[in-house]
């Protein structure tokens, strides 16, 4: 160190040239320099630091920079603690202080240290202090093993207090009891003896003479020890006598000189012992005993020369050699070839012998040869007169701490060859957040503590600012790990990505005492995920461009189907009216020709065929306006129970004998807003399906019922949530297989024989149901009957409610026989129902459109009756001149005629007060009863 010191530039501290300090100064590191203990010193204001050899270990990573350098700033981390005792000296007062303690950060994390050190000033030849010399010694491993030591005493004392055996320490000539452990207590019966003597405390021990042999073990310093020994109770004078039987040792306790002070009681109670067995073992048996229960040491006595002639089971368990091998032999056989070559073991007894004890760590061997860690302490053993007879040695194996010590350091050199390492910029903040040092960093300065607002203004985008303040903010609050992605203004002045991740770091009291942090360069990350959001945005367009053609492709065929499937109706169609036409057109040909030829026989006969065809083709129609839900309805307030029961004849008659019917009707059942006429149709018609699926006979059952359909089942249906009523057909018929339930509603499907039936049937039902605003539900098996059940929504409120609201139709003078507005566009159909109302007694206006009609109603002529055709050309339909025509004249009598009654003149399916409709075709004599029974006075 001398050498260095010459060769350091001290012109560049505040000490200046060698050549110019003054001599205290220059003797005071001469002191230094040459003295085999643990010194450095400082000088001037500036606390200049110089140190010897023996004092560079602790500079650990510092010392490169140590030499002249400010105190200060050199051991910032525990300027703190020691600048008292540095200020005391200067001040010319020596200070010192014992095992003090200092948290230090040698190696880059919190160490706990302790240290006894001195600060004394040294004086200039003025009589100023000019430094101070600190004499030091770090203490931490002797700290650390005195608390090893203390949690050992208490592991010793819960021992103590937990041992199933009796023990007692009696102090003095009078025996004098200090301690005592449970098991004791439990031997004498729990008395308050603690702090008394044992003449005091236990009479009962005095009279069986125990206390005479405590006074041979206390006066002689020989153990007394009995096996079974009688030890009769008795806690208190004349109380009763609990027999006891004890195996007890009576051992003196000696001080540092050997003097007794006291004797230690301990035993067993064997009550079950039988009485009468063995005295116990000597002395030494006993204690050997006890030594060689200690297997987690290696415990060896040895003479003055090292040679042994104790070892115990630990030792052999640990060193792997027998008593009988060892016997005899010197410890030089623990030691390493190089420890004895150094006289390492001699030098340890001879220690041993100068001090009583030696502690030592150190490289020893085992049996096999391989080396271990050990922790050795030999003691001096001396007899009564304090002459040394030999030594004992405890050694135990530290092998796996010494390996975790070395892992340690390793994972602190790999820590540090990491942080060297790292792409990354690593830093540390302080608990605060208001300074940073960058630590390592790819393309960034290295700064030493700085300002961290200086930082980020420096570095972070103005618009950005504001979020990674904010989160910093959070993360500094919740004492939480901060992870944060922002943009980053790199050194060269383009603008990348950082994400940046920082942890609290806090010491062992729980203290947050700074922040370690990493920054990682992702802008390639970010932008390749930029560019994955453009692709994904153009994959999700075509996506999109690809869905759209796929619905307008799905579009396309549902449209195709259902022109199939209007060719297939309007094919069924053609078919039925060609043939109902043929019988219309040959019949009324026939007429013709008989009457060109004055033939006017049978012509009734061909007027008859003529009219039968054209009433089947309206019958036809209908069915057809029911499969497109657009016929007309007259609905009601219905009882699906009495609607039933009214058709109770009908339907046996219908059905025959060889079917039998029952009736499964639920009461109390909700009424159902309904046309009756159609809803006994569709029941009829259910039941004759049913009747011709059971060929052979079988049984039918009709079934109401009150049902409530949650969103779910509503769903399922087509329906809206809510109470439903119920009707139900059940068979034991043959059943459907799953291809035809799959067409049964299609207009003209039918699996009866040609000429018995129009597959119409079931799609009538279904249409009638869905403009009821109910559904029909179907379930069957092939061989298992079908059921069939009609759903109609319950009817709330009173039948008064049914009627719509209006003005009353004005009476009608019974002297006139009416004025009728006729409006129809078709010619001939005008011109037939003007001819048929005149010769009923009418006088009829007939108008070709709605306009005309408006025109006629806003005019001051009487008109008693509206007759008006629905569909109408010109904008205006029939509807819309009827509520016109009402407005213009309140309780205007209304009858539609229509080929099929559109809801827009209906309003859905319910006439209004005074309004009556007649589907197309109808005969001239129902027009004209019609018209006149909405003409009479009390109609």
């Amino acid at each position: 160190m001398a050498a260095k010191i010459r060769a350091h530039d001290w012109a560049a501290t505040p000490l200046g040239p060698v050549e110019t300090w003054p001599a205290p100064l220059r003797a005071a590191v001469n002191l230094m320099v040459n003295a085999p203990e643990c010194m450095f010193m400082v000088w001037g204001e500036e606390v200049t630091f110089l140190y010897n050899d023996v004092y560079a270990p602790i500079l650990g990573p510092r010392a490169p920079g140590a030499l002249g350098a400010s105190m200060r700033v050199l051991w910032g981390d525990v300027w703190d603690s020691v600048r008292g005792p540095i200020e005391s000296a200067y001040r010319g007062q020596s200070e010192r202080h014992v095992e003090m303690y200092i948290q230090m950060h040698r190696y880059g994390v919190p160490e706990d240290t302790w240290w006894t050190f001195s600060f004394t000033p040294i004086y200039l030849e003025d009589g100023r202090v000019g430094g101070a010399f600190c004499l030091t010694n770090e203490v931490t491993e002797k700290i650390q093993a005195e608390r090893r030591l203390a949690r050992e005493r208490e592991r010793l004392a819960q021992l103590f207090e937990q041992a199933p055996m009796f023990m007692a320490f009696l102090s003095g000539p009078e025996h004098r009891i200090e301690v005592v452990n449970p098991g004791y207590l439990r031997l004498i019966d729990h008395r308050d003896v603690v702090g008394k003597t044992v003449a005091e405390a236990l009479p009962d021990a005095v009279e069986q003479g125990y206390l005479d042999l405590l006074d041979g073990v206390y006066r002689t310093g020989e153990v007394y020890a009995a096996n079974s020994a009688a030890y009769a109770v008795r806690a208190e004078p004349g109380g009763p006598v609990h027999p006891r039987f004890v195996d007890i040792v009576f051992q003196p306790i000696r001080d540092e000189r050997g003097q007794i002070t006291g004797v230690f009681v301990q035993g067993v109670d064997v009550t079950a012992r039988i009485e009468g067995e063995a005295a116990m073992r000597a002395l030494d048996a006993h204690s050997r005993q006890v030594i060689d229960s200690a297997t987690d040491y290696a415990i060896l006595a040895t003479d003055l020369q090292g040679r042994i002639s104790h070892w115990n089971a630990g030792a052999q368990l640990i060193l792997g050699w027998s008593e009988r091998q060892m016997r005899g032999q010197t410890t030089e056989r623990l030691f390493t070839e190089q420890d004895i070559a150094n006289g390492v073991a001699e030098r340890e007894l001879l220690d041993a012998l100068e001090t009583g004890r030696v502690v030592r760590e150190r490289w020893q061997v085992r049996r096999s040869g391989e080396r271990f860690w050990a922790s050795s302490a030999t003691t001096v053993l001396r007899n009564e007169d304090g002459t040394a007879i030999g030594f004992v040695k405890v050694l135990g194996d530290r092998t796996a701490e010494r390996m975790a010590i070395d892992a340690l350091r390793d994972s602190e050199a790999r820590l540090t060859a990491l942080v060297s390492a790292s792409s990354d910029a690593l830093f540390m903040i302080d608990a605060h957040w208001t300074q940073m040092r960058q630590l390592t960093g790819s393309g960034a300065a290295r700064d030493s503590f700085a300002p961290i607002e200086r930082w980020m203004a420096r570095h972070i985008p103005d618009s950005d600012q504001h979020r990674v303040v904010a989160a910093v903010h959070e993360a500094v609050t919740n004492r939480q790990p901060l992870t944060l992605e922002h943009p980053v203004r790199r050194h060269d002045g383009s603008l990348g990505w950082s994400l940046s991740r920082a942890v609290p770091l806090f010491d062992a009291q729980g203290q947050l005492h700074g922040w370690f942090g990493a920054a990682t360069d992702i802008t390639a990350r970010r932008d390749a995920e930029n560019r994955l959001r453009e692709l994904t945005a153009s994959l999700e367009e075509r996506v999109r461009e690809r869905t759209d053609e796929l619905l307008l492709a799905e579009e396309k065929l549902r449209q195709s189907q259902k022109m199939e499937a209007v060719g297939q109706l309007t094919g069924g169609l053609a078919h039925d009216f060609n043939n109902l036409l043929t019988a219309v057109t040959m019949g009324l040909d026939l007429l013709q020709q008989r009457i060109e030829a004055g033939r006017y026989d049978r012509l009734e006969r061909y007027l008859e065929m003529a009219r039968s065809g054209a009433s089947r083709a309206a019958s036809l129609t209908q069915r057809l306006l029911a499969f497109s839900r657009r016929q007309t309805l007259a609905p009601t307030a219905v009882d699906v129970n009495q609607l039933v029961d009214g058709m109770g004849d009908i339907l046996r008659r219908t059905l025959g004998p060889s079917i039998q019917t029952h009736f499964q009707l639920a009461s109390p059942l909700w009424r159902v807003l309904v046309d009756a006429p159609q809803l006994e149709n569709a029941l009829l018609n259910l039941c004759i399906n049913a009747r011709d699926a059971m060929p052979e006979g079988g049984q039918l059952i009709i079934e109401t019922h009150n049902i409530e359909l949650d969103a779910e089942a509503a769903a399922s249906l087509e329906l809206a949530p809510g109470p439903y009523v119920r009707l139900g057909v059940q068979d034991t018929g043959t059943g459907m297989s799953a291809e035809v339930m799959e067409r049964v509603f299609e207009p003209f499907f039918t699996t009866k024989p040609i000429g018995q039936g129009t597959g119409l049937g079931l799609s009538m039902i279904y249409g009638f149901m869905r403009q009821s605003g109910g559904q029909v539900r179907m379930a069957s098996r092939l061989g298992h009957g079908t059921t069939m059940q009609l759903l109609l929504p319950r009817l709330d409120g009173a039948e008064d409610a049914l009627a719509a609201d209006g003005v009353e139709p004005a009476a009608l003078d019974p002297h006139t026989r009416g004025e009728v507005l006729l409006v129809e566009d078709e010619p001939p159909v005008r011109a037939l129902i003007a001819e048929v109302l005149g010769e009923a007694g009418c006088r009829v206006t007939a108008v070709a459109d709605g306009h005309a009609a408006l025109e006629y109603l806003r005019g001051a002529a009487p008109i008693d009756l509206l007759l008006t055709d629905v569909g109408l050309p010109g904008g205006l339909n029939g509807r819309q001149v009827a509520d016109a025509g009402r407005q213009l004249r309140p309780g205007l009598r209304v009858l539609f005629v229509t080929g099929y009654a559109a809801n827009a003149a209906v309003g859905a399916g319910q006439l209004e007060a005074g309004m009556e409709v007649m589907t197309k075709p109808f005969q001239a004599a129902e027009l004209a009863r019609r018209v006149q029974a909405i003409l009479a006075p009390s109609s």
